[in-house]
């Protein structure tokens, strides 16, 4: 049996910033659906602005269908194609990758992410642009991602930590990513950058401060 560690990290939330870019369209093309507190002024910010609530459409004023007509119709070459990264992760990543790879017989990133099959291709060309050679980029549906032959999750949603519970019995290895919209809930590892994998994962641990 390997000792390899796998640890899957998720796109949306953990490194492309979907919030803010989602934010910046409504706010070009469709500035109907921001609620009256928000105007063209307000600045989108996934650390405490628009998107406090993990479900969608309870930030704006309009329907889950007028929101997914947008990220997944007509704007999605923009939001999944070509959205920018969340502030840091990219350095933070790339370290992550780097080290992987010095450690490649013992430990691997996977991405795992959960899209609409019509934009796998769009979130593979946005990995690739922004120079990430994870091992495997795997597509799941959301709330089955723990099912995915990962040792570790590392993501932001709270209905995923909620299904990785129920689904292996605990959260020890999930990595809560920590963002305005999962302050309800109580993870047993919350992380506000993704170096701090080092500290949370014990085979990161081992492998980066003991050898």
């Amino acid at each position: 049996m390997s000792d390899k560690v796998i640890i899957g990290v998720d796109v949306d939330g953990v490194l492309r910033d979907f919030c803010n870019t989602l934010v910046n369209v409504i706010k070009t093309y469709h500035p109907e659906y921001l609620k009256d507190e928000y105007d063209e002024t307000t600045e989108p910010s996934i650390d405490g602005g628009i998107i406090t609530d993990w479900h969608l459409e309870n930030n704006f004023n309009c329907t889950k269908e007028d929101l997914q007509g947008v990220y997944w119709g007509t704007h999605a070459d923009e939001i999944m194609g070509n959205g920018s990264p969340i502030v840091g992760s990219e350095k933070q990543m790339k370290e992550l990758l780097e080290f992987a790879n010095e450690h490649e017989n013992e430990v691997e990133f996977w991405a795992v992410t959960s899209q609409k099959k019509h934009a796998f291709h769009l979130t593979l060309k946005w990995l690739g642009n922004m120079g990430y050679n994870f091992k495997r980029v795997i597509f799941e549906r959301g709330r089955s991602k723990w099912k995915t032959e990962v040792d570790y999750l590392v993501d932001d949603s709270p209905s995923n930590w909620e299904a990785w519970k129920e689904g292996r019995g605990d959260d020890d290895k999930f990595i809560l990513v920590d963002a305005p919209y999962n302050q309800e809930i109580e993870p047993k590892h919350r992380i506000t950058e993704l170096l701090e994998l080092y500290h949370e994962i014990p085979e990161l641990y081992w492998k980066k401060w003991t050898q």
